[in-house]
């Protein structure tokens, strides 16, 4: 059986930089732009059939003069391998797109102005094998289905549909159900706009590639483009390429009281190794989003010297392990035991505490946990939840199980408040 290789990608973003890289490390490597570059290349070593662009291949209408050499440059690589270069239009590119396609050759945009068009795949005797089903963005904002007016005959050869389009609530950028996706007859779908690489649908699959390039800090995960085998019996299968460069992860080191600066500075170092397993084969630089939370006798030194965990930096084979970022969510530890009964606030919480998880008689705090649960009630039996609880079935009232989980969580605050403003070690 026969099949085709088609590498696809979306949301590249020409004219974008990527956001909060260290100084030392120059955005121009990292943008999307050169790994439109890099695409090219991958594209003819992997000797595929088509590449497929599902929309925002450029970020915006006055980034014509910086793309136009970019996507000329690709355009001109693959059309020398035979490669097709098939793009749609998205939200982005909605304006320049059309412009670009018109001005360079062997950039074959479908469905302009928000209307269906096929470009086939074929044979050496010019029989269709596969056709790719392509919508563009007409403009900036487009608020129906693309395929409430898709018209384009089935002749019995596999479609591969490309559109850039939204499977979320958001209505202004051509809305579509996975379902209507599923079920219209078509043996695979790549879509663009959603940044987030994935499969929404698994048969036919309904594919998100996600950016080509990781923008910013949110788009944390393995990016890339990706790699589709269709049969002629519409059979398909999915590969991540894994072909980003930049990957973004945020990580989160949970501390022991016990623990100093140094101990918590190993723990992160042995973490950011155990990410970097989960990078793809290109990927030159991590850059990390470091969170410290937990109780700990280094949570002063902790805050004091954030500046010293904003400079690490490891490398790991060819991955530079970089933090971006540093956020101490830590409090001060303190022993429970030892000032539970002191004459003050932090012994009296502490007593609380103690009581509720078991360790001490709950007799002295009686009082305050039926306060504490008669206020929670009237609370909920209060006129603003009136509206809440009618159209929710399955709301009750809160039991006293509750009730004292959400007092050792207020508890729990206030004995971190009071550590904090008395400065109080943990030992204390």
């Amino acid at each position: 059986m026969a099949s085709f290789e088609v590498l696809c990608t979306a949301d590249i973003h020409i004219g974008r930089r990527p956001s909060r890289l260290p100084d030392r490390f120059d955005p121009a490597e990292f943008s999307p732009r050169q790994a439109w570059t890099d695409l090219a290349a991958t594209a003819v070593n992997q000797d595929v059939d088509a590449v497929v662009v599902a929309g925002d291949l450029v970020d915006s209408e006055n980034r014509y003069a910086e793309a136009f050499g970019a996507v000329e440059s690709v355009a001109t690589t693959l059309a020398e391998a035979d490669i097709p270069l098939v793009v749609v239009a998205g939200n982005h590119d909605a304006d320049v797109l059309p412009d670009l396609a018109d001005a360079i050759d062997h950039l074959q945009l479908l469905g302009r102005n928000g209307t269906w068009e096929r470009q086939s795949l074929t044979d050496s005797d010019g029989d269709s094998l596969l056709h790719l089903d392509g919508w563009s963005f007409p403009s900036r904002y487009h608020h129906e289905s693309p395929l409430a007016t898709y018209d384009l005959s089935d002749d019995g050869v596999p479609r591969l549909g490309v559109v850039h389009a939204d499977l979320s609530d958001e209505d202004r950028y051509a809305p579509v159900d996975v379902d209507d996706l599923a079920t219209s007859g078509h043996v695979v779908w790549v879509l663009g706009h959603l940044h987030v690489p994935g499969t929404r649908h698994d048969n036919p699959p309904v594919l998100y590639p996600g950016s080509l390039q990781p923008l910013d800090p949110s788009e944390t995960g393995g990016h890339g483009a990706w790699l589709l085998s269709v049969g002629t019996d519409g059979t398909v299968e999915t590969e991540s390429l894994g072909s980003a460069t930049l990957h973004y992860e945020g990580v989160t080191v949970s501390t022991t009281a016990e623990q100093d600066f140094h101990d918590i500075v190993d723990a992160a170092h042995e973490q950011l190794r155990d990410v970097v397993t989960e990078c793809g084969t290109e990927t030159e630089l991590l850059a990390v989003s470091l969170v410290i939370e937990g109780r700990t006798d280094s949570h002063t030194d902790l805050r004091s010297r954030r500046g010293e965990l904003e400079q690490i930096e490891l490398t790991d084979g060819g991955t530079t392990i970089r933090v971006i970022d540093v956020e101490i969510n830590t409090s001060q530890s303190i022993d429970l035991t030892e000032r539970a009964g002191d004459d003050d606030p932090i012994g009296y919480l502490a007593g609380l505490l103690r009581a509720l998880d078991g360790d001490e008689p709950l007799d002295p705090y009686q009082d305050v946990i039926e306060a504490a649960h008669t206020s929670v009630r009237e609370t909920h039996e209060s006129n603003a939840y009136r509206e809440l609880k009618s159209h929710d079935e399955s709301y009750t009232r809160p039991t006293e199980a509750e009730t004292r989980a959400v007092l050792q969580q207020q508890a729990r605050q206030l004995v971190d408040a009071f550590v904090e403003q008395q400065g109080v070690t943990a030992d204390e």
